[in-house]
């Protein structure tokens, strides 16, 4: 029986990445994973952390690339052997419990299969659910790991993050041809789908806004975001000033709106709620408004977040616009929604001229009805509620990525909307859920090996090396 786990688990990858691929697999793409096959049972097998790591740094620096010589997402490819990894080291006899998020999330999962089910019209609907699907249900296996193994996760993503935010301000400063993406060509940037796209030029002037690996400036910024508030929890001392300040810069330099006001929204939050010392609350304002006065010495950020949602706004109106229509768009299918495959979630410019809303809550009502969409915010109110937690409790760890989801929530979610229409931002999202600060993530069990919050950089890889091994 066991050897049929195995083997379902492991084929559930290949499966799920041909569902979610938009090409039919060719001969060399089946040799290249029938090759694969026999080193990936003994990854999961042996050395099952290996396959978590090398997903989040994947996450963090080429959350948009492919399997080599395929249309593959490489995300998704890894996102789904995680889940197969976390079934193949179930412990015989047993399972662990459900925590509380995964509850509302399964709950999510199980209400989108019934609006797929009713609104189910062409093979888009399919290939985009399961898309969606793969991205969310990376929850689950993340929360089967122990707190020192998730931690060692993480850190990994913030490495990923940092080694994008290099690339992308080495673009931005060197290279404005993009011609550096051709080193990453192997993994399909700067070749087609869209990832040959090296920077977008700000509205109204020539700003140039960093994109590197990320495609696009906002959903770079929802990466970067995440990246800044892991790099600040899991690291102590001068690495976490240097890996929080190289990310921090990219993420700004990206523009984006959401991206920026989430982190000025989560600085004030940790400020009024996190449980911590009046001088040290005083100290970090201090820096802050050193920080933001230079920030908004620059033009083109002074324009970009002063000039937001006023009369000249072409994104503001737009915005209004869309929430105006929304009402109209949804008559006669507030029940189940429109469907999971249509073209406007596709193409970009189909999506601009149709105008469909851009915030998350209400965009998941308008793809899979009103009973996705109160789970979806379930799921939020839920996140919220343990990040309320977090900032009460004395660590700090707990207050960053507690406050950082309260920022997300309250201005991410409200202003963009590519959790719900893009699978890698959709995993982002899952991966951050799994890091929100909860009691009920683990099983009440001692971790195999703990990792203190204060290692540093030498330290922290030497311990990676021990689990890993």
């Amino acid at each position: 029986m066991r050897i049929v786990i195995w083997i379902i688990a492991v084929m559930t990858p290949l499966v799920a990445a041909f569902l979610a691929s938009d090409a039919a697999p060719g001969p060399r793409i089946i040799a290249l994973l029938a090759m694969g096959f026999p080193l990936g049972i003994w990854v999961a097998l042996r050395r099952p952390l290996w396959i978590y790591c090398v997903y989040a740094f994947s996450l963090a620096f080429v959350p948009f690339g492919v399997l080599p010589s395929s249309p593959l997402p490489l995300v998704l490819l890894l996102g789904v052997s995680i889940g197969a990894t976390a079934v193949l080291q179930l412990p015989s006899g047993r399972s662990r419990p459900f925590t509380s998020m995964e509850w509302w999330v399964l709950g999510l999962v199980v209400t989108s299969m019934l609006s797929l089910a009713v609104t189910f019209s062409t093979s888009y609907d399919l290939t985009e659910f399961s898309k969606w699907l793969i991205a969310t249900s990376t929850l689950f296996a993340l929360l089967r790991l122990q707190p020192d193994a998730l931690d060692i996760v993480g850190r990994w993503y913030v490495f990923g993050a940092v080694a994008a935010s290099l690339f992308a301000l080495a673009m931005l400063l060197f290279d404005r041809a993009g011609n550096m993406l051709s080193l990453l060509s192997f993994l399909g940037y700067g070749t087609a789908g869209g990832t040959n796209l090296r920077y977008v030029v700000g509205e109204g002037e020539m700003t140039v806004r960093l994109t590197g690996t990320y495609v696009d400036p906002n959903a770079g910024g929802l990466f970067l975001f995440v990246g800044v508030l892991l790099a600040l929890a899991l690291f102590r001392g001068l690495w976490q000033v240097v890996y929080t300040g190289i990310v921090l810069l990219a993420m700004t330099l990206t523009l984006s709106r959401s991206a920026l006001l989430s982190i000025a929204v989560a600085f004030l939050v940790f400020l009024a709620v996190q449980n911590m010392r009046f001088g040290g609350k005083l100290r970090m304002f201090g820096f802050a408004a050193i920080a933001g006065a230079v920030l908004l010495a620059i033009p083109a950020i002074q324009e970009r977040i002063l000039g937001s949602f006023g009369s000249n706004d072409v994104g503001s109106s737009a915005r209004a616009d869309a929430l105006r229509d929304y009402p109209k768009h949804m008559d006669g299918n507030w029940l189940f929604g429109l469907g999971w495959g249509r073209i406007e979630f596709r193409d970009g410019s189909v999506g601009m001229a149709v105008n469909h809303v851009a915030n998350a809550p209400l965009l998941s009502v308008y793809r899979g009805g009103i009973i996705v969409g109160l789970f979806f915010c379930a799921v939020l109110i839920y996140g919220l509620v343990l990040s309320y937690r977090g900032l009460r409790r004395s660590e700090a760890r707990h207050g960053f990525i507690g406050a950082g989801f309260i920022g997300f929530t309250l201005v991410a979610l409200q202003l963009d909307f590519p959790v719900i229409t893009i699978p890698s931002v959709a995993a982002l999202f899952a991966f951050f859920l799994a890091n929100l600060p909860t009691t009920d993530n683990y099983l009440a069990r001692p971790a195999a090996i703990p990792v203190t919050e204060r290692e540093e950089l030498p330290r922290s890889i030497r311990r990676t090396r021990e689990v890993l091994t």
